[in-house]
């Protein structure tokens, strides 16, 4: 049968060491609920009633602090193997902890229930063979004015068969309370829908930010990265013909090794939820130094400047750095020989940037990761970005609106 050999698992017990948890959280409380049972007047049961009040109310109170429905949640998924979402970093509504709070006293209640029905179960199934085993006795077995007299020898061996009834009474208990147990917890701790939509917000936004840093990482790293390859590789061929090229080309290795630390020490800053030593804020009025060095790898670079770019906006200005910086590092990585134009042109209404290169002649180049940070860089500005083949020529082109509307 189902039921029979579901006894046999051992999951089928995880209830017995949640409940003993759910008894000693409950422990603290007991004396404040002893103390006030007993200061009342009246007969013993309604002192009963007030301590098994009291002990519900504060256990009802513990329930409603945040830590409380953590500690749930984590023995839950620990202890009865449910794989309940644990509460994001933000405060619970006062629903979640009415919840909580309803979760730990049921909680507390059927573990005290568990231990006291099983207990009378277990009592009673070891006690009749015991008495058996020493020669019976009468009236043994006393239960609300019913007594039951075990006799000695074969009369008396009956309780046999009570022990074995009893042990399958104690599993099939363990059952019954480890799937209740588990009913209950996915009932009352599993997240609410608002909790469910704060956590949804919460992750788009820790993925947004990291799309972030890994575009920064990507603009910043990859660029001094690739011109410090090329101007290395160059470096080590003219190292005897030219050691003056080769010491411009150190010296420009080492600037913009620097550049890329301040960077990288901006993104770790922001990885650790720290403020950095440093926060690059470089913008186009610098982008004569992105076309020097990439002169310095030996790259033909015709920039073409016009408009007041030092009065634009400093969030355009920024990312337009951002994108000339990804369209010289990409002319630079996968362009072909030959000259490169950057032509950046901030008009009245819109800034336009485009850097186009030569195509290797192998063709178009594979790899879209840089082009896609590019675009998200656009389109957070409502502007629009295309970039593709033209003949034999690989065309960038970046075109922001300045003015609402535009």
């Amino acid at each position: 049968m189902p039921v029979l050999r579901s006894l046999l698992r051992p999951g089928t017990y995880r209830g017995l060491p949640y409940a003993l948890a759910g008894t000693v959280i409950t422990v603290p409380a007991t004396p404040f609920a002893l103390v006030a049972g007993v200061s009342m007047q009246g007969p013993t049961e309604l002192k009963a009633l007030g301590f098994l009040v009291t002990l519900g109310i504060i256990v009802g109170l513990m329930g409603l602090l945040a830590p409380m429905r953590r500690l749930g949640v984590w023995l839950a998924n620990e202890l009865l193997g449910t794989r309940i979402t644990p509460p994001g970093p933000a405060r619970p509504g006062w629903p979640d902890r009415l919840r909580s709070a309803l979760s730990l006293v049921v909680y507390g209640a059927l573990s005290w229930i568990l231990f006291g029905v099983g207990g009378l179960i277990a009592l009673t199934g070891m006690a009749a063979p015991l008495l058996w085993f020493n020669g019976g006795e009468a009236d043994a077995i006393a239960f609300y004015g019913w007594k039951v007299s075990i006799e000695g020898g074969w009369a008396g061996a009956w309780t046999l068969l009570v022990g074995l009834v009893t042990a399958v009474l104690l599993a099939m208990l363990c059952f019954g309370a480890t799937v209740l147990f588990r009913v209950l917890a996915l009932v009352l701790l599993s997240p609410s829908a608002e909790e469910r939509a704060a956590e949804a917000e919460r992750r788009a936004a820790v993925l947004a930010q990291r799309n972030r840093l890994a575009r920064e990482l990507h603009d910043s790293i990859g660029h001094t990265l690739t011109t410090s390859t090329i101007q290395a590789a160059a470096a080590a061929e003219l190292v005897e013909a030219d050691p003056q090229l080769v010491r411009r080309a150190l010296g420009t290795i080492e600037e913009s090794s620097r550049s890329a630390l301040e960077d990288l020490d901006h993104v770790l800053g922001l990885l650790r939820e720290e403020p950095s030593a440093k926060a690059p804020q470089r913008t186009l009025t610098e982008i004569d130094v992105l076309a020097s060095r990439a002169r310095d790898a030996g790259t033909d670079v015709d920039l073409a400047i016009s408009g007041p770019i030092g009065e634009l906006p400093a969030t355009v200005s920024r990312e337009g750095y951002r994108i000339v910086q990804e369209g010289l590092t990409n002319a630079l990585r996968h362009g072909g020989s030959g000259q490169v134009v950057v032509v950046v042109a901030a008009g009245p209404a819109a800034l336009r940037i485009e850097v186009v290169n030569p195509l290797p002649g192998t063709g178009p180049r594979s790899g879209r990761r840089g082009l896609t940070g590019l675009t998200e860089r656009v389109e957070a500005l409502r502007g629009e970005l295309h970039a593709g083949p033209q003949g034999e020529l690989w065309r960038l082109t970046a075109d922001i609106p300045l003015r609402p509307g535009s």
